[in-house]
């Protein structure tokens, strides 16, 4: 076909497929990070002003759960798919910080004020629904009281339970909507009710975003094509090389690439060379996806109404991380055991009693809790698709 060389330099590479430097903390020597410290610290004095985390209305025993679902969160977007920077050095600190901001915040929209307000609409006949089974079973003999608050609040039911959804994504996009999804509810219940969160709070809330969005920076894509340089480093023509560098990055920044992607990568690549005709460039185009799905487990093939097209194998975002880990049984551990309180709780969304709706909540949050786990089947399997 041509001659063997050798594929390029891993740094010259690295600069070609990898680009400038991404946004975020790049490490200590990186003076953004005291502009995101003095962020959060912010956040967390001006939120913790708020009148509802004095002794009138917040609910302390209510601060455990607040704690675990904040840990959850950070733990889920910061540890598990990256989007703050890499785990590690003042990055991860930054990330401890923003556990106490995020805790502030769910306790302030997920709280409960010391005695029920009168109930009216749609989530006060659910609140005024929920505290008459838990009252009938006598779920005070069964759970401590600050998991018995969590059942107490119809907005803090409908949060559990979108975000439970939320973590069985993969994709950051999913995760962040379905989480935003979950917060809406209890949000606008805060909003519309006394007291509602102060001047200070708002400002407060500012700040933390402010510092989240000095600190993004959607690092899996560089632990993906990292990735895929050490993978392709058996490739040793330098043509094959660059055409499947090319696919590969395709795929991990654009999620997939189809046939004719490809097809186009390699008549470019290959036409620089030499005519190349169409059922040769096909040939080739097949031969180098079989090598990238088979023999360098860089990308997976799939299918649908569309076509078929290549993807990037899940694994290839992933490091080797004691923190990814925490995170991944964090979330296993805790969507477990909230499934595991709902089902033999007598609480419900839709009564039983009501056909068909009444075994919709059970059996989607049965379902969450399953998937935790069928996800660790795959992360058993090899770090790609068997060659024949």
């Amino acid at each position: 076909m041509n001659a063997r060389l050798p594929p390029p330099s891993a740094d010259r590479t690295h600069r070609h497929v990898i680009g400038d430097r991404p946004a975020g903390v790049a490490g200590i020597g990186d003076p953004k990070w005291i502009a995101v410290a003095l962020c959060y610290i912010a956040a967390i004095a001006l939120m913790g002003q708020d009148p509802w985390y004095g002794d009138k209305y917040f609910t302390y025993n209510q601060g455990i759960f607040v704690g675990i679902l904040a840990i959850f969160l950070v733990a889920g977007f910061c540890w598990e798919i990256y989007l703050l920077g890499r785990p590690v050095g003042i990055n991860l600190v930054l990330h401890g910080l923003l556990i106490v901001p995020v805790t502030l915040l769910i306790g302030r929209i997920a709280g409960l004020p010391p005695a029920p307000e009168s109930s009216f609409g749609l989530l006060g006949q659910l609140k005024d629904y929920v505290v008459s089974l838990k009252d009938t079973a006598g779920f005070e003999s069964i759970f401590p009281v600050w998991i018995q608050d969590i059942f107490r609040n119809p907005g803090i039911l409908l949060l559990i339970f979108f975000t439970s959804i939320a973590f069985t994504q993969n994709k950051a996009g999913r995760r962040f909507a379905l989480v935003t999804v979950a917060f809406l509810i209890p949000a606008l219940q805060t909003l519309s009710h006394d007291p509602r969160p102060s001047l200070l709070f708002g400002l407060g809330l500012i700040a933390m975003l402010a510092g989240i969005a000095l600190q993004f920076s959607k690092y899996g894509n560089i632990i993906g094509q990292q990735n895929v340089l050490s993978r392709l480093k058996s490739v040793d023509d330098r043509l094959e090389y660059k055409c499947s560098l090319r696919i590969a990055k395709h795929a991990v920044v654009d999620g997939f690439i189809t046939e004719d992607g490809v097809l186009a990568i390699v008549q470019r690549e290959y036409g620089k060379q030499c005519e190349l005709n169409a059922p040769t460039a096909g040939g080739i185009a097949q031969t180098i996806s079989h090598r990238l799905v088979r023999e360098h487990r860089v990308l997976e093939l799939h299918g649908d109404e569309r076509g078929f097209f290549l993807a990037p194998y899940p694994a290839i975002f992933k490091i080797e991380s004691l923190f990814d880990e925490i995170a991944v049984w964090i979330r296993k551990i805790i969507i477990t055991g909230i499934a595991f309180i709902w089902l033999i709780s007598p609480i419900d969304l839709f009564p039983d009693s009501i056909p068909i709706l009444g075994a919709i909540d059970d059996a989607l949050i049965t379902l969450v809790g399953a998937a935790q786990w069928l996800d660790i089947l795959k992360r058993r399997k090899l770090p790609g698709p068997k060659g024949p």
